[in-house]
């Protein structure tokens, strides 16, 4: 083969609050099985890992990867940081991957990625155009014409915005479009079949109340009951559960591409159901979801910023585990505790609780 790409697996690895380190150690399990499935294709040249975790990276280099330490005492700047990699390996196919995301995806479908992105110049495939986990584009200094996101969920959608890159979107499913990144998703991950051996293997030893997860499974399969779910829904995912489950459905779809487009960044999210929550009480809100659904997916991250909350991940990931005692800022306190005592299973959340998770639940 002329030409093959150059992966970057970026892992942070390290946390700073207990329930931050399952993640981070989830992620790392999930990279392995990656790495494992990638490293021999033939469309792949270097290897290079970004990582704080010295375990994890002793591994990938065993592997042959170059490992790449990220600072721990300096501010970490995601897309400066791929940015300089992608300069210092002169990188002319890029493979970007984070270290929860493609997951579930076998090696036969990450080769047929890399032979799309090879075979078609000018273009970046990705997972999710608004909110990307994975990326390979050609070429690779078209990284030089957009300004570095600050993180990899922009990276797509500037890549086609503003470097001109004709975008290739991957068919939506569990595979492409579940991502690790909150204790929620470790939830909706666990009894999908396409998990690889280092996940199953970390996924049995944590002690994670499965209870809510099995709950929602049951309504989905019920035709005679009704599921909520609300956040940043998108409309393959809608038509898809239409056609997967048995329930009937409440789709509140609000905010796509929220940070992509800078919405976040200057405080102009606005939520439906977050005036709603505003006017009546988290303890009120709840019971109104219960009156309309047997199930609520909730993506709390578009509730947050709605307030205009940027709360630190400890306070999101104790809110998603629903350790309410846990959880430093009132408001989400609140929401946790009224969510915890609701009368249906309710499911918090980020993004992929609305995407890749619900997903993976309903295959």
């Amino acid at each position: 083969m002329s030409q093959t790409a150059t992966l970057f697996l970026f892992v942070k690895g390290t946390a700073e609050s207990p329930v931050e380190q399952l993640v981070a150690d989830a992620q790392c399990a999930a990279a392995l099985d990656t790495l494992e499935k990638i490293r021999t294709l033939p469309e792949i040249g270097e290897i290079v890992v970004a990582t704080r975790s010295a375990v994890f990276a002793a591994r990938a280099y065993a592997w042959g990867a170059r490992v790449e330490n990220d600072p721990i005492d300096e501010e970490f700047h995601w897309g400066k940081c791929l940015r300089d990699l992608v300069r210092k390996y002169h990188a002319a196919i890029p493979l970007y991957i984070s270290g929860g995301s493609g997951i579930l995806l076998s090696a036969d479908d990450w080769r047929a990625i890399l032979q799309q992105v090879i075979g078609e110049p000018n273009t970046v495939v990705t997972n999710n155009f608004f909110s990307c986990d994975l990326a390979a584009w050609s070429p690779g200094d078209a990284l030089e014409k957009i300004a570095p996101p600050a993180v990899d969920n922009d990276l797509a959608f500037r890549l086609g915005e503003h470097a001109g890159l004709r975008v290739i979107p991957l068919p939506k499913n569990a595979a492409t479009q579940l991502d690790i990144d909150t204790p929620t998703d470790l939830l909706t991950t666990a009894q999908h079949p396409a998990v690889g051996q280092h996940l199953r293997a970390f996924l049995n030893t944590t002690r994670l109340d499965t209870t809510r997860i099995e709950e929602v499974k049951t309504v989905l399969g019920n035709r005679n009951a009704t599921a909520l779910v609300a956040g940043r829904v998108s409309a393959s995912l809608a038509l898809f559960l239409e056609r997967a489950t048995r329930c009937q459905w409440r789709i509140f779809s609000e905010e796509r591409g929220m940070r992509a487009s800078g919405r976040i960044a200057r405080g102009e999210v606005r939520s439906l159901l977050g005036y709603y929550l505003d006017s009546v009480g988290a303890r009120e809100f709840f019971a109104t979801l219960a009156r309309l659904s047997d199930a609520a997916v909730i993506d709390t991250r578009v509730l947050f910023a709605h307030r205009r909350l940027d709360p630190p991940a400890s306070d999101r990931f104790n809110s998603d585990l629903l350790q309410a005692e846990q959880i430093a800022d009132p408001f989400i306190r609140e929401l946790t505790i009224a969510a915890r005592e609701a009368t249906i299973p309710i499911l918090l959340g980020g993004h992929s609780v609305v995407s890749g998770g619900m997903y993976a639940l309903a295959e």
